[in-house]
């Protein structure tokens, strides 16, 4: 995942769709990018809907590590020094509704849009840490692994009620994250305007609803 994604919805909808109250200061997000404030919803000690920074430092971390992380890979969570606590005990659901891929070879490096083909909200599984987060990432699905070989790992529904995503619960392994939901379809579009943070639009999602193919397939 390079960073960047969508939370078209309106953000009553969205504190709808996860059981909480609005949080104040929201609105449409069509290129939400690192260091911008965006929803996310704590499974603990209730559910609350709170306005975190995209990209998180770890209090601990030192060199090149100290430098914001938007990224954390589900394979190593439990065993790297980074993100070990924030796992243990810091986790959460971040609203979204689509995301964005740069291709890392071809002729076309247009980034690629992805949504579902219903534009429902769903989450990504996330790591919290000093009012920032990160977004948790597990291998590519087919659609997406012509782009990218990494994608966010995209929660059920109920993820904040269970074992694997619930800070209150005993965490599960890290090689057992949630991989992405199979009920749903959608498809990947180019989006040449998302390069700029400036451009934050409804155009810009417009062309994903041409896409075609099975983004949330085996």
């Amino acid at each position: 995942m390079c960073g960047r994604y969508t939370v078209s919805a309106d953000p009553r909808i969205v504190a709808e769709r996860f059981g909480v109250a609005p949080a104040p200061g929201l609105r449409p997000r069509y290129n939400l990018a690192p260091g911008q404030d965006a929803p996310a919803v704590l499974a603990a000690p209730a559910p609350r809907h709170v306005v975190f920074a995209l990209g998180t430092a770890a209090v601990l971390a030192t060199g090149a590590q100290a430098k914001p992380q938007i990224n954390a890979r589900a394979e190593t969570l439990a065993d790297k020094p980074f993100f070990r606590e924030s796992y243990k005990w810091r986790r959460l659901l971040i609203p979204a509704d689509g995301w964005y891929e740069w291709p890392r070879r071809g002729a076309d490096r247009s980034p690629r849009l992805y949504r579902s083909r219903t534009a429902a909200c769903f989450a990504f599984a996330g790591l919290w840490e000093s009012g920032s987060f990160a977004v948790v990432t597990v291998p590519a699905n087919p659609l997406v692994a012509r782009v990218h070989d990494r994608m966010p790992a995209i929660l059920p529904r109920d993820a904040g009620k269970r074992r694997g995503w619930n800070p209150r619960r005993r965490p599960a392994p890290a090689r057992t994250a949630p991989p992405p939901p199979v009920r749903a379809a959608g498809g990947a579009a180019r989006v040449r305007a998302v390069g700029s943070v400036a451009v934050d639009e409804p155009a810009l999602i417009a062309p994903a609803a041409q896409a075609q193919g099975d983004l949330f397939g085996a």
